[in-house]
C-alpha cells in the first residue's frame, strides 16, 4: 500500500510539472506569434521603403514626433530589426523544442506510472 501511495504522489507531481510546462509552452508560442506578426510587418515596411526612389523623404515616428530620416538609413535600420526579430524567432523556436521534449518525458513518465498504479491494483486482493 505504500509503495501505491509512493506512486501516486509521484504521478500528481509528474501532472503538476506538465501543466506547468503547458503554461510555458502557451507563453512561448503567444511570443512566438506576437514577434511573426512584428516580423511580417517590418517585411512590408522594408518593401514598401525598397519602392521608394531615392530622393524620397522618409520620416521616423520617435514619441509623438515624426523625424526625417535618410533613405539608406532607413532601409538599414528595419533590414537589422528584421535580423534582430529572426534571431528571437529562432530562439523561441529552440525554447519551444526543449519544452515539448519535457513534456514528452513527462508523459512517458506518467504513462509508466499510471502501469504501475493499475499493475498494483490488478493484483490486489
Amino acid at each position: 500500500m505504500a509503495d501505491a501511495e509512493s506512486t501516486r504522489k509521484a504521478l500528481q507531481k509528474e501532472v503538476e510539472t506538465y501543466r506547468t510546462l503547458q503554461g510555458e509552452l502557451q507563453k512561448l508560442a503567444k511570443g512566438k506569434q506576437d514577434l511573426t506578426a512584428r516580423f511580417t510587418e517590418t517585411e512590408t515596411v522594408l518593401e514598401e521603403l525598397k519602392l521608394l526612389d531615392d530622393e524620397a523623404n522618409v520620416f521616423k515616428a520617435v514619441g509623438p514626433v515624426l523625424v526625417k530620416q535618410d533613405l539608406v538609413e532607413a532601409r538599414s535600420n528595419v533590414s537589422n530589426r528584421l535580423e534582430f526579430i529572426k534571431k528571437d524567432i529562432d530562439r523561441l523556436d529552440n525554447q519551444i523544442k526543449g519544452v515539448e521534449s519535457k513534456m514528452l518525458d513527462r508523459e512517458k513518465e506518467m504513462m509508466k506510472l499510471q502501469r504501475k498504479l493499475q499493475g498494483g491494483a490488478a493484483g490486489g486482493p
